[in-house]
Formats: C-alpha cells, structure tokens, sequence
C-alpha cells in the first residue's frame, strides 16, 4: 500500500469516529441491506414474543397500548356514503349499520366497527394484522381477521423461494409471496396448528401495517425500539417492590446497651426473635429491631423510592412511550400545563389522525367490496358513485374540555370555523347531528303549542349581539 493510498485511508476514518471501534463501544454489525433481509423470520417472531409479553405482564405498557388504541376509536368510525343518490345513500348507510356485528366470522361479539381498538392494538403489539375476505354460501360477505402469527411459514420449511404451485419460482419471506419487484401477490396462511398451510392471493386479503422502511416487509411492533427500557424498567421496579417489602416490615428500631431483645420479657409474651447478630422481633405484623447502643426507640423510616430514581424512572418511560409514538404525559396530564398543554395535546391528536388515516384506507377497501356483494345479493342498485365512502373520525382530544367548547363557540361565532367542522372533531356526522337537531326542533314546537307557551321559553341559544331575527327564525320554524 502505498504512502497515499494509506493517507487517504486514515484521513477518511477520522471523518465520523462513532463509526469506528473505541474504548467506550464498538462499532454496530453491517445494516447496510434492505430491511426485509434483516430482520428475518426468527428475528420477526422474537420480537413479536417479546412485544406480547410486555403488553401482557406490564400495566404501564398495557394501559398505553389500550388508552391510545381507545383514543383512535372514540366512539366514531360511521360509514358514511359520498354518492349524490341520496335513495342509495339512505340504504346503504341503513344496511352497513344493521349489519356490522354480522361480518366478522367469529361471530356477533366482535363488531367490525368497534374492531378498530383491536386493529390498533395489533399494530402496537404484533407490527401488522390480516383481513381474508371471504362470503357465506349465500354470498354474505365476511371477513376473517387473522393475527400476525398466523401469517407465516411451518418450522420445516425454510426455503425462501417456492419449489412448486401457483407461485413456482417467487421468493417468499414471513409469509409473504413477492414477485420480483418484491410486491405481494400471495399470502402464506398457516392452520392453527401451524402445521399445515394454504396460499391466498393479495386479492382476497389484506395486509395492514405501518412500515418503518421502504424495504420492509412484515410489520414490526410499535413498542419494539423501548423493548430494552421496558425490560430494564420491570426489573428495576422488582427490586425497588422487594425494597418496600423489607422497609415495611420493620416497625421499630429500639437501641439498648446490649443490641439483643430483652429475653425475659419475650419469654413472659412468648414473642419470637431472629438468632443473628441483628435481633429483631414481630409485632403486630411489624418487626422490631434490636442494635447495640444507648437506650432509644424510634420509628423505622424509609425514603425509598428517593424522588431521584422517580424522576429517572420517569425519563425512561417517556423515551419508550416516544418509541411508540404516545406520551407519557397521557398517565397523567396534570403535569403539563401552559403552552405545553397546546403542544402535549396536537402530539396526541397528530399521533390519533395518523393512525385513522391508516386504517382507514383498509376501511373503505373493505366498505366497497362488502357493498359491492351485498348488491349483488339485491340489498340495493348501485349507482355511479357507489364507491365514494368514508368514516366519521374519532373525536379530538383536549386536556381541557370546558376551554375547549369556549374556543369553537368563539371561532364559529367569529366566522373562521363551521359547525361541520366542529362536529367532526367531535366524532359526530354533521348530517346526522342536523336530523336529530331537526327533529327536535319539530318535536319542541309541537310541545310549546300544545301547551300555549312560545318555543323560546323552552329554552333559547340566544346571547347578547344576536341577530334578533335570525334566533326567531331558529326557535319558531319547523
């Protein structure tokens, strides 16, 4: 090698130092390839292991996933159709409604509606989940939800290309069938044995995740990057748990000459003494403890868990609840305050639209092909528009509700929000919202006549500034 060539090289690797061996750490493996290579079958099923047993054996982890997951629902996610047959509107809204606890195949208890708590979940927890669309022998769409397990290969198997069938020749990794521009044209589903297996084209099913790489392929866990903090976190608090056990028991701390129980006097009330160098006595559930000294008796007292390690316990959980994408601070809010309150609450709800937009682009996959084979099972005609649908989002999170309907009555009385808008950060259907609002109105009218008493002393919206007029015009028309 020489002289410059050897120049060349040491004056490259001074460039970036954290990319070289040190004393402090070594240099990570080589990630230099696609993800898809990289995080192989044994690696996805590990940490969808790990990831499931965190989500079931830490309440921190298992409230978070849940809360966040209880967030995205919020009572909302209505079909709603876009098409300009209002006929076909009406019976196609009537019909998604009547029969969402019939379309998932396990059964009435799981509704596809309120599904997407367990949709969310599986993201957080497994990385992905699957939706086979199958049908009934009448042709009633339904849908079969497989978990991420159930995508996959047998233990034997461990061939990445497929040696015959349909799919001879393409690559297969987790599961997934790709063809060479690494798309999926199929899916490996495994029996529940996981012994055996059926291939099924991405036509029939979908896949739903969240990837973190272009060259993904299965979906990774959302918790999977604070897996280490979490572990690190139980064992912490098993010791610190261990540590308040032993502080509790100890009562007292009673100092005498000779650091020994009074042997007399526990012969006379039958107590019992540990024989070690440290005596110490029960009493009540407590423990007594003897220490060689002038005569004293105190209480025991413990500053365990120090406000140090709470405040560092406190630093790792936000760093894992970063990982998967929530914050700490939903725990407890009470902690933020000022702008952060403004900042705390647009994370949250950034955090809410993104996983609805998500799902929602499997949603309106699913509505149209359940419209499309009710149709042709006569529950309506389509029109040109039958496809345009969407879903109510879930409603906008506020750390202060009160202030919160104070700033969109302001913004609606100052012209720069609509009443569309605020319904729809509320979870609500503007349209359906306005029908029930109708037929109140109608039905208020009806009463005030009945009873010879004008409407508005039922009650008015009216407020100082009001157009005289217009507020007349709302308490008086039907």
């Amino acid at each position: 090698m020489t002289a410059k060539v050897r120049q060349f090289f040491t004056r490259q690797s001074s460039a970036y130092p954290t990319a070289a061996n040190s004393v402090q750490r070594m240099a990570q493996g080589d990630l230099n390839a696609d993800m898809i290579d990289l995080v192989d079958r044994q690696k996805e099923r590990l940490l969808r292991s790990d990831a499931r047993f965190i989500f079931t054996s830490n309440s921190t982890v298992n409230g978070a996933v849940m809360q966040k997951a209880g967030k995205v629902y919020g009572g909302s996610w209505r079909f709603q159709s876009h098409s300009l047959d209002p006929e076909f509107v009406k019976a196609v809204e009537e019909d998604m409604q009547k029969i969402d606890s019939l379309l998932d195949i396990r059964g009435p208890q799981y509704s596809w509606r309120r599904n997407v708590k367990l949709e969310s979940k599986s993201l957080d927890v497994d990385g992905d989940f699957f939706v086979l669309l199958t049908e009934t022998g009448e042709g009633f769409p339904q849908l079969q939800y497989l978990e991420a397990h159930r995508i996959g290969q047998t233990l034997y198997d461990n061939d990445g290309t497929l040696k015959d069938g349909k799919y001879k020749g393409l690559r297969i990794q987790g599961g997934v069938i790709y063809n060479k521009f690494s798309r999926a044209v199929a899916y490996r589903v495994l029996t529940e044995d996981g012994e055996g297996f059926f291939d099924v084209s991405a036509r029939d099913i979908i896949h739903v995740t969240d990837p973190d790489w272009f060259s993904q392929g299965r979906g990774i866990p959302a918790i999977a990057s604070g897996m280490l903090d979490w572990y690190d976190m139980a064992e912490v608090r098993d010791f610190e748990k261990i540590s308040q056990k032993v502080n509790s028991a100890l009562t007292l701390k009673e100092k005498n000459a000779t650091g020994n129980a009074d042997v007399a006097r526990g012969i006379a009330q039958g107590q019992r003494r540990s024989p070690g160098a440290f005596q110490s006595q029960i009493l009540a559930g407590g423990t007594i403890r003897y220490l060689k000294h002038s005569d004293d008796l105190e209480a025991h007292e413990s500053n365990r868990p120090s406000d140090g390690f709470l405040k560092f316990s406190d630093k790792i959980e936000a760093g894992a609840f970063y990982g998967m994408k929530w914050r700490r601070e939903m725990l407890d809010s009470s902690a933020v305050g000022g702008a952060g309150v403004r900042a705390f609450q647009r994370d949250i709800n950034d955090c809410i639209n993104d996983r609805f937009e998500l799902l929602e682009r499997y949603k309106k996959r699913v509505a149209v092909w359940i419209i499309a084979k009710r149709a042709q099972q006569g529950a309506y005609s389509l029109p040109e528009d039958w496809y345009k649908c969407s879903f109510t989002k879930p409603r906008e999170f506020t750390v202060d509700d009160g202030n919160a309907r104070k700033a969109d009555r302001e913004d609606l009385r100052a012209g720069v929000a609509s009443e569309c808008d605020i319904l729809s950060r509320r979870g609500e259907d503007p349209t359906a919202f306005l029908e029930k609002r109708a037929e109140f109105l109608v039905k208020r009218n009806e009463i005030a006549a009945k009873h010879n008493l004008n409407p508005i002393e039922l009650g008015t919206l009216a407020q100082p500034g009001d157009n005289p007029q217009l507020m007349e015009d709302e308490n008086t028309t039907t």
